[in-house]
């Protein structure tokens, strides 16, 4: 196939996700959504908050307004902050999640953390201990958690691919345990390296929208 073609259909993917979704909102603004009726204490129910790696910051991307975080925050027409840290581990989410919620008293909390967890050889156990406790973190805050499986990895790092399948496993299982919402990135790629930058790690611009498209049809 080439790689024209290849492009036009995921323009055409993209297009149409976008679409179907504006389409929703039109023809079911009547129905619920996320955050109705939830109590946000302090909190303001306009302000979104996205933790994570370098993912989640952008890394790699020349342009950071094509990068997941602001093509959010454009669709939803609110504020998203982005709290992403280079090389940041799960464990390091979870210690200083109190202090970012303290400081920016969001009603919704973005969870996007593992992949270098998976890297540096992290049990699962270690992973879910540390997304458990962001996420009553966030509940004890009264901001509603919202929780990402990871994107896929090729090329350099195609060897941590078990080990991430492993992990969004997981955190599917977590998700539904606690019941709190899901970002299916793992889905949502469909381990299609076209999303992904050089380096097999970092979604490419492309990537990103799709991020933002996918995060967009959950938390809306």
């Amino acid at each position: 196939m080439s790689s024209c073609l290849c492009w036009a259909r995921t323009g055409f993917y993209i297009l149409s996700l976008a679409a179907g979704l504006l389409l929703a909102g039109c023809e079911e603004s009547g129905d619920s959504h996320l955050g109705d009726g939830h109590d946000f204490g302090i909190n303001n129910p306009y302000i979104y908050l996205a933790m994570g790696d370098s993912i989640t910051e952008g890394y790699g991307v020349d342009n950071y307004a094509e990068t997941y975080v602001p093509r959010l925050s454009a669709m939803l027409e609110k504020t998203v902050v982005n709290q992403g840290q280079t090389g940041e581990m799960s464990d390091s989410g979870a210690a200083r999640v109190n202090g970012v919620l303290q400081r920016y008293q969001p009603g919704y909390l973005l969870i996007l953390y593992g992949a270098n967890d998976v890297i540096h050889m992290r049990s699962v156990g270690f992973t879910l201990s540390n997304l458990r406790s962001m996420i009553a973190a966030a509940n004890n805050n009264k901001t509603i958690p919202v929780i990402a499986t990871l994107t896929p990895v090729f090329g350099s790092h195609a060897a941590f691919q078990s080990g991430v399948v492993r992990l969004n496993e997981q955190i599917r299982i977590l998700a539904d345990e606690l019941d709190v919402p899901l970002v299916d990135l793992d889905v949502a790629f469909a381990w299609d390296a076209q999303y992904m930058q050089a380096d097999g790690l970092h979604p490419n611009p492309l990537g990103h929208e799709l991020m933002a498209l996918t995060f967009y049809d959950v938390v809306q």
